[in-house]
Formats: C-alpha cells, structure tokens, sequence
C-alpha cells in the first residue's frame, strides 16, 4: 500500500465559482412625438404667411380672372405639400432612430450573453468539483482528493441528493429608472426573455447540509430510496476520513444483502473491537447494540439542537436505518444526538415532522421536499431528480478506500520521514529473480540517463537526468554537498546502482574516485560498469597524478575515437550514426562521480584546471562529473559555477553554506535524518526529497513467503457477523531460495547493494578500463626474465634462448 501511495498525484486546485452582480443596461425608451398647437404652429406658420403674402400679390382687387385664381390654389397646394412632407420626415426620423437604438441595445445583450454562459460553465465545473457524479466517486478515491473535506471545512458533511434547477451565481440586477410603458417594447421584452433563461441554471448538484437534521426520512419508492442513501454514504466516506465520520447500518435479515458492503469501510469498524476477521463491523438489527458500537461517550452527547455549532474534537455519526428494530434506549429517533443523524428509509416513516427531520419522497424521476403548514397540510417542494447508486457500485467505492486508514495515510503523506530501499522506486518486487537485461532494453532515448533518487513531499518519485539541457536533462555535470551523517555516501551509492540497474554497461560506464578511501563505493568495483574506483588517495600522494592523467587520456582516446570514426563532433553524432547502421562500436557514456573533492582541492590545487576541462569537454565527448564533499569552499570551485548545471544540498553545517549550494538557507534547517534534502535544478525549480537506501540488510523472498503462508492460516470468510478469533500458526523459517547469496563476502548478513551487485555481475561487458591497480612494490629481475640455466661454453644462459 505504501508504494501506491508514494505516486499519488498531485491535487488539482478547484475550479473557481464565479461571484458578483451583474448590472444590466436600461432597455431604450421610445421617442416622444411632438404634440400640441404651439409646436405645430411654430411649424408651420412661417409657410402659411409666405403663401398668403404670395395669394395676396397675385389676386389683386379688381382682377377676377381664372388665372389668377389658379395661382392661387397652387400656392395653396404647394403650402399643404410641404407640411404633409414635413410631418412625414419627422416620424422615419423617429422610427430610425427607434431602430438603430434597437439594434444597439440587442447586440449588447448578445454579447452579455456570451459571458452569462461563460460563467455559466464555470459554475457548472465549480459544483462538479464540488459535488461530483455519485457513480465518478470511484475515480476520486483513487486520487489526491480522498478524504480531503476535513470537520474545520465548511462543505463538510455536504452531500448531493440529486439535480435540479438551481439560481445562477451571479446576480443579474437590471437597472430600470423610467416607467416600463416609456421603454420600447421589444427591447423591453428581450431583456425580461433575458433574466428569465439565466436567472437560474438547470441540472444543477443539488445538496443538503446533514448536520442541520438529526432525522432524514427518505420515503416514496423503496428501491429508489435505498439508492439515495448509498449515493449519500458514498460521498460521506470518498470525501471523509474514518476519524471524523463514522457510518453503522441498522437492519433486519431480509435488507441484510442490501448494506453488506459496508464491511469494507473503515468508517464502519470498530477502532478497539475485533474478532477473527479484524476490527467488528457496524452492521446490527437493532438501533441499541448500532448506538453500542460507538461506545459510552456517543450515549452521553447531548441531543440535537438546530443552528448550534458542532462539535469538530468528536465524529460525525451517520446511521442508516432499513428495517432494523428501531425501539430502545436511544435518542436516534427522537430527539437526536448532538453530530449525528439518522437516515431512515421506507413508507413508515413518512408521516414524522419536525424541525430536526429532513423529509424526501423519492421516486425513480423526482425527487420533493415534503413539508407541513401550520394548519397541517402538507407541501411538496420539487427538487429535480434524485441521485442513485447501485449496490455493485457502493461495494466498488467501499473496496477502494478499504486498504487506507488516516494514520497510515499520514505517515505516507509526509514521506520525508519515511525509510524505502531502492527496490521499491524502481518497481523491482523479487531481486533473487530479477534479470536487468529487459529493463536496459527497454531504456529509450527520453529515459537515457534518468534514474530515480528518491521522493517528494507529495509522494513523488523525484528522478535526476544526467543529460544535458539541450536534451531535456539536468546535466551534464553537478554537485552534492552534505555534512556528515546527512546521508551523502549513500545517496552516491544509491544513484550509481540505479544507473547500473537501469543502464547496460555497454551504454553507461563509472569513474568513481574517493579521495579520502573511505567505504563509499566499497564493493561496487564488481560492477560490469565500473572502469575504474580509485581510492586512498589522501595516503598515496604519487596516484594523485596518476589519476589525473588517467582522466586526461581518457578525455584525448574519446577526442581520437571520434575524429578517426569518422570526424564526429559529439559522441551524440556518432550513437546517431551508429543507430542508423554505421559498423562502430559503443561508446558509452563517463560518469566521473569524485567523493571529498573539496578536500583533494586542497591538497592538490592544479585538479581544477581537470575539472575544468572535463566540464568544458564533456557536454560532446560524453563524460559527466559529479562533485561530493561535506563542505564547499567556494573559493576554490568559482572557475567550475558556470559548468555546474544541478546541485544537491543534504544537510549542511551552516546557512552560509546551504545558500552558496541551493541559493536558499534551507538545507542547514533540514531534519537530522539521513537522506533529507534538496535538488536545484534551475533558478526557479527547488525540489525537496528523502533519497532511498542500499545498504540496508537484503530481505530475501522466502521470508515474504513465510508471513504470507503465516497470514494464509488465519484466513477466514469476511462477514458482517462476529467471527471467533483463531490462534496464530507458528511457520518454521525455510532455508533460503539461494544460500550462497544470502551472506556478504565479510560473512554477515547480505546487504541490499551486494545482492544487486550480484544480479548485475555477468549481464554485460566489462567496460574499458581507465585505471589498472597501482603496483605494490617493484618487479624483480628474477620476475621478469627467463630462467636460467647452465650452458656448455657459455655459461649461465636463458632456457631455449637463442
């Protein structure tokens, strides 16, 4: 269980619920037209004293002829003409205008109403988050989010019961200044069909805080009653830990079949009590010996009182009722009990009310409130469609969450603390069976030098990638720097076996130099990898030299491989040639990973200028170099900063220290646990983790096979029922599957890098070697010619020598 939960994945942050008000413009209001005499007068006059003045010049007194008259009346004509089409231009330019305000006002509203469904659909996904699908409940108990609602949050003990219309979450606040019948009337329209589509949002969680009832009546279709129930119950134990919710069903034989699946919940278990099957669980046909199971305490809370703060130091008790036997000495009923309610299902208890009851009919379609007036007359309240879940898919839920328990999940949650061999990250379960031929094979070009170091806060596996940047790696060359007991030597343990577990010999080869000549790489010479561990050199000043020339050729053999293959810039051009057909030979990657770098610094200053150019050369000839020490002296490491791509604060002796590593203090705060530290890999990325172990004692499979079989002994049916407890069976200990292997060369307990070390040992080539044993005095004569013996006429001479 431990494993799985170390790759947990992160939790996701939910999704926002939108809030506010919305003000909406004013609809238009409709022009006004003009009215009264004045205004027409003021109109008109001016043309009717022109045409009389123009009547008046052509009928003069004493001339009576037709053609004076005809002048006249088309004066007068022409007069009228003009008012009529004054009056005609004045109201198209009203309605115009009319229109165009119109057209305006609407195309506000549409735009309005693409944000109204944006916020819309986020308030969709802010209540899915919060109130998911009852039958999706099982995907979230395999993620970060179960058990996440804790008795301080206020969504806690919030569970859906169905879907139905519900108000949208902003407010839509038209504003309206003037008389509606001054507003023009299809704008005016469009606006109320506006607010009434959005003002609510259809298909929507519909919940219920149970803390607010001590009694919840769920009546109507028994079936369908029942289903809500296990949707309720499936919420209260996916989002609530067995800690702050306890669940108990109360129930005769015939409804036994139809809650028998909470056998699996932790929530239903007894904390103290057990039998042969583990902790009791809470299944009982009488509400008295449900109320026993939670102990003297929960008999002596005090009774329910609406509106009342709750209790967070005591468990929030759920229990269902179907058909159990209901009397006793219990408050369930009645009353109620201070965090606890009562969930009770069938037509019998429809006809109860009260402050403290919740009552629901609840049919396959609908789902209603059922309340009473003061004259007692009932009033149902539709709510939309019930939610349910089917007996199969509660028992999938109870199943999921049955391994966990808070406790253990906290522990698991804070990994930091928490001690794991190498085995584990690396998804190896037998070692004695282990080939690590199909995992080098398997090793593409993405998972080329990234091996897995250890975990994070959230239960990560953290990985360090040795390539370079370019490739979307950490490297090529970095540092790691820990005080002593930080863990330092076995974390450069831990990373060369994981790039020798995952890494074929052919593809990835060591340098591994300890200045000091300690134990750190002690038996990891064995490797097929490994081309040369060089120790002592504190104590023999003369290999100093030795090895830096040493590294040097290796450094120049790779520049000629290179340039004799055929000119190749990079060992990465020349593994692309290779892959494509060429006839060249592996060239494997260099891991130069030196131990007490500080202190070889220090006594031989001119292995700078080595580091150097391995940081300048071995981004293309492949060589990558890890730098380790208890202290940083920065005053001799200032020419390799710009070459030193990532860095590994473990614990460190001082603040000082800490920030000229990780550019943060915090690695000196870090707690005295072996392991504990951080990984910097950019400016910006800071990664704390707890590094996985090899040098603990190997565990062989037999002995997993021994608890097993112990454990397959006490094996009994998992029942609702009191099961009689067994007495254990004492296994004799087996001989190991490999006895040979089960003890170190020094004749104590195998360690779990000597088994390792075994595994790989023969799986691949011998990598070329960069540094042969020193010798450890000077030949003899005697040792390096011929025998002699004597020769007629010659005396003393060489056997079969010319």
């Amino acid at each position: 269980m431990s494993t799985t939960l170390f790759r947990r994945p992160p939790r996701r942050q939910p999704p926002e619920m939108p809030m506010g008000e919305l003000s909406l413009q004013e609809p238009p209001v409709m022009p006004e037209e003009p009215t009264g005499n004045l205004s027409l007068l003021l109109t008109f006059l001016p043309m009717a004293l022109g045409s009389s003045m123009m009547i008046l010049l052509f009928v003069t007194p004493g001339s009576g002829g037709p053609t004076t008259w005809i002048a006249g009346g088309l004066m007068m004509v022409t007069t009228m003409s003009m008012m009529v089409g004054q009056m005609g231009r004045a109201t198209s330019s009203r309605k115009r205008r009319t229109k165009g305000d119109r057209r305006d006002y609407l195309r506000y509203l549409t735009q309005t109403r693409r944000k109204v469904r944006e916020q819309t659909a986020e308030q969709r996904r802010s209540l899915s988050w919060l109130h998911p699908d009852p039958a999706s409940l099982w995907s979230i108990a395999l993620s970060a989010r179960l058990w996440e609602r804790r008795p301080a949050h206020r969504d806690f003990a919030e569970v859906r019961i169905g879907t139905g219309p519900q108000l949208f979450a902003v407010k839509i606040n038209p504003i309206q200044t003037k008389p509606i019948e001054d507003l023009e009337p299809l704008c005016a329209r469009a606006l109320r069909r506006f607010v009434h589509a959005h003002a609510t949002v259809a298909d929507q969680p519909v919940a219920v805080f149970m803390r607010g009832f001590a009694q919840i009546v769920l009546s109507g279709d028994t079936d369908a009653a029942r289903g809500a129930a296990r949707a309720m119950l499936a919420q209260l134990f996916t989002f609530h830990s067995p800690d702050d919710v306890r669940i108990a069903v109360c129930c005769d034989d015939e409804t036994a079949a139809q809650w028998e699946w909470i056998k699996w919940l932790p929530h239903s278990q007894h904390p103290a009590e057990g039998d042969a099957a583990g902790p009791l669980r809470a299944l009982r046909p009488t509400l008295t010996e449900v109320a026993g199971m939670f102990g003297e305490e929960f008999a002596e809370r005090p009774r329910h009182e609406p509106g009342a703060a709750p209790n967070r130091d005591e468990p929030y008790v759920v229990v269902i009722l179907d058909g159990g036997e209901a009397g006793g000495e219990t408050h369930l009923t009645g009353a109620g009990y201070r965090n606890a309610v009562l969930i009770e299902i069938g037509q019998s208890a429809s006809g109860r009310s009260s402050k403290r009851t919740l009552r629901l009919d609840v049919t396959a379609d609908a789902l209603e409130m059922v309340q009473q007036s003061r004259s007692g007359k009932e009033v149902r309240t539709p709510l939309g469609r019930p939610d349910t879940l089917s007996a199969a898919h509660a028992r999938v839920g109870a199943r999921i969450v049955s391994p966990f328990r808070l406790g253990a999940t906290t522990e698991i949650s804070e990994p930091l603390a928490t001690d794991f061999d190498l085995t584990k990250l690396l998804g190896i379960d037998d070692l004695a069976t282990f080939d690590p031929r199909p995992m080098w094979a398997a090793r593409s070009g993405a998972d080329r030098l990234r091996v897995p170091i250890g975990i994070d806060e959230d239960g990560h596996i953290v990985e360090l990638d040795i390539k370079e940047s370019a490739l979307e790696g950490m490297g090529p060359h970095g540092m790691l720097i820990g005080a002593t007991g930080s863990g330092k030597s076995e974390l450069l343990r831990t990373l060369v076996l994981a790039m020798a577990t995952t890494h074929s010999s052919e593809t990835l080869n060591f340098v591994l130099v300890d200045f000091k000549g300690g134990a750190t790489f002690l038996g990891l010479d064995r490797l097929p990898h490994t081309s040369a561990v060089i120790t002592n050199l504190a104590d023999e000043v003369q290999l100093v030299a030795r090895m830096q020339e040493s590294l040097q050729g290796e450094l120049v053999r790779r520049q000629e491989l290179l340039r004799r293959a055929g000119n190749y810039s990079s060992v990465l051009d020349y593994e692309k040639a290779r892959a494509q057909g060429a006839p060249l030979d592996p060239l494997p990657t260099l891991f130069v990973v030196v131990d007490e770098f500080s202190e070889l610094l220090s006594a031989h200053r001119e292995f700078i200028d080595l580091f150097v150019m391995i940081g300048r050369l071995g981004r293309s000839l492949a060589v990558h170099l890890l730098l380790a020490s208890q202290r940083l002296d920065d005053g001799r490491i200032h020419q390799l900063e710009s070459h030193l791509s990532y860095r590994i604060g473990l614990r460190t002796f001082s603040s000082m220290e800490s920030r000229a590593v990780i550019g943060v203090p915090d690695a000196y705060e870090l707690p005295p646990r072996p392991g504990s530290g951080y990984m910097r890999t950019d400016v910006s990325t800071l990664i704390r983790f707890k590094a996985a172990y090899v040098s603990g004692a190997y565990r062989a499979a037999a002995t997993r096979r021994q608890r097993q079989e112990a454990v397959r002994k006490l094996v009994v049916p998992y029942s609702t029922g009191y099961l009689m407890p067994r007495e254990p069976v004492r296994i004799e200990p087996e001989e190991p599957a490999v006895p040979d292997e089960a003890h170190s060369a020094e004749g104590g307990a195998q360690t779990l890098l000597e088994a390792m070390v075994d595994r790989l040992t023969g799986k691949s080539p011998a990598a070329h070697q960069v540094w042969l044993p020193p010798l450890a005095a000077s030949p003899t004569l005697d040792e390096l010619l011929p025998a002699l013996e004597p020769t007629a006429g010659l005396g003393l001479a060489p056997v079969d020598w010319a």
